[in-house]
């Protein structure tokens, strides 16, 4: 009887972008394995229902479609069986960042954090992006973005939100707008989520 040979990778993280209406998530084996291998692939996304998560798996080459062709690509590529879907709540997401709405870094001893890294090992880069871009509104190129004390307005126009000019103030919005950035959040969701966790 012949034995399938089974390699662990690391999960794949990439960015998708609509194209034409759909949704894609370009694999890309770079590896120096033959086809007589058995993958298995994860991807991670935001969309408008929420944060994504795929897993594929391909045993040689025996589930894998090949298309020749197709509109938006020069090469042929695979379509691999996809074993599962599942839509994480942005609301995980939040519930991390609000545990310590000061935090410069990704908490990782969060009990949401660590179970969903347990779902999937991309969520440790996910959150790397997320802190980066919340960051990025406080201290880098886009502290000075017009974005956050819009939001901030926003919350003492509607939620009669009461900011104090500090420093304090500049942390949390900033984190408010990396937030609904990474996560495509509207500033209503972003409001309930900031009252529900006492941002």
């Amino acid at each position: 009887m012949e034995e399938s040979t089974y390699y662990e990778f690391e999960p794949i993280h990439m960015q998708t972008d609509i194209l034409y209406g759909e949704s894609y998530a370009i694999l890309d084996e770079c590896t120096s394995w033959d086809f007589d291998t058995t993958f298995h692939y994860e991807v991670l996304y935001v969309a408008a229902e929420g944060i994504i998560l795929k897993k594929f798996y391909r045993k040689k080459l025996d589930n894998v479609e090949i298309l020749e062709s197709h509109p938006l690509f020069q090469s042929s590529i695979w379509i691999i069986e996809e074993t599962t879907s599942e839509i994480i709540n942005a609301e995980d997401i939040i519930k991390v960042v609000a545990q310590d709405i000061y935090a410069s870094k990704v908490p990782t001893n969060n009990g949401t954090y660590q179970y969903l890294v347990k779902r999937s090992k991309l969520f440790e880069q996910f959150f790397e992006d997320l802190y980066e871009e919340m960051n990025g509104y406080y201290s880098e190129d886009q502290s000075r973005a017009q974005e956050k004390w819009k939001f901030g307005e926003f919350l003492q126009s509607e939620y009669a939100v009461e900011f104090e000019h500090s420093e304090g103030t500049d942390i949390i919005l900033s984190s408010c707008l990396g937030m609904m950035r990474k996560l495509n959040l509207t500033d209503q969701e972003m409001a309930e989520y900031f009252l529900k966790y006492n941002m």
